[in-house]
């Protein structure tokens, strides 16, 4: 078995595809077709079933998905400490997923600190929905992701660090004709825009509306891929979205959106540090979560008005380092 013949392995189990596994791996879709053709020629036993334009791993795909996993990962830490050792200064790679309201609060404090320890580490940060965010951390493309930890049969092959319990809300653009609602039966005949995975569609609907004896209006609800493109919308037009309490407690979005005042309550998520369980976090990782947790130290004493208002929509449900207070709401 060859390494790249792996890669491809673990690139269609996360992607879900051919095609897109070599998009994401930056080849051609002949050479992945023709690596897997080679892997499943050495193993003598089919590894992939072919399902129309769609691929799935068989049982034996499946076994040996969660070593080449494995195999991969320690190859990245092997390369990453010999780096390390060759040149101190070498570029080195950190890719991190992270929500979008830890990304626009505690993230700015964070990253010159970090910068500054490590200058010779490129970051490559995304955000947007943890979980698209899963599958890349367990085939490797992340090293680590801060964001909301989501069912256990979602997170098999990962490790969580609970971190913040925080609310939903109902938002709206300032200025709103319903702004001033207090039931979601109100809100049946307005137009949604939600940021969901296909995975999450049930459980978003049934927080939303069915467990408020509401029937979802499907008819009215629209899907944006990102977060930022929801927004964007929201702030915009009259359309109504659901999203965390402390991303509008930001400063990027206070003066523009509303939270509804409504009577009804939904079901609260949890963020935490999340990382692959098979392997430890790399020394570039490490020091990013050191930094990380070093400014939570410092929260509960911040005078800045935006952290102010965040610490006040979220509660601490984690291991408070030891050289400061845990935070709790005001």
């Amino acid at each position: 078995m060859k390494l790249h013949q792996l890669r491809y392995l673990v690139a269609v189990a996360s992607e879900g595809g051919i095609r897109a596994a070599a998009r994401s791996l930056g080849v051609t879709q002949a050479t992945v077709t023709q690596g897997l053709r080679e892997l499943e020629a050495h193993a003598q036993v089919a590894l992939i079933a072919r399902r129309g334009s769609h691929v799935a791993l068989t049982p034996a795909g499946q076994a040996l998905l969660a070593h080449a996993q494995r195999m991969l990962s320690e190859m990245r830490q092997a390369e990453g400490m010999l780096a390390r050792h060759r040149d101190t200064g070498a570029p080195q790679r950190l890719a991190l997923a992270i929500t979008p309201w830890v990304a626009q609060t505690l993230l700015p404090r964070v990253l010159p600190a970090f910068r500054q320890e490590l200058p010779h580490v490129q970051l490559e940060m995304f955000d947007g929905l943890s979980a698209l965010g899963y599958p890349r951390l367990r085939e490797g493309s992340l090293d680590l992701l801060i964001g909301r930890l989501g069912p256990t049969e979602s997170m098999q092959g990962l490790h969580a660090q609970p971190m913040f319990r925080y609310e939903m809300t109902v938002v709206a653009r300032r200025g709103h004709p319903r702004a001033a609602a207090r039931s979601m039966a109100e809100l049946l005949d307005e137009d949604w825009v939600l940021n969901f995975t296909a995975g999450e569609r049930v459980n978003l609907l049934d927080n939303l509306f069915v467990q408020h004896g509401l029937a979802p209006p499907v008819h009215r609800i629209q899907l944006a891929h990102s977060a930022s493109l929801m927004l964007g919308l929201v702030r915009k037009t009259d359309m109504l979205t659901f999203c965390p309490w402390p991303l509008v407690e930001g400063d990027a979005l206070r003066d523009e959106v509303v939270a509804l005042p409504l009577r009804e309550r939904f079901h609260s998520h949890v963020v935490g540090l999340v990382r692959r369980s098979h392997e430890g976090l790399s020394h570039a990782a490490g020091r990013f979560v050191a930094h990380f947790q070093g400014q939570l130290a410092g929260w509960m004493s911040s005078d800045e008005p935006e952290l102010r208002r965040v610490l006040h929509s979220v509660e601490f449900v984690g291991e408070w380092p030891a050289d400061g207070p845990a935070p709790g709401r005001d």
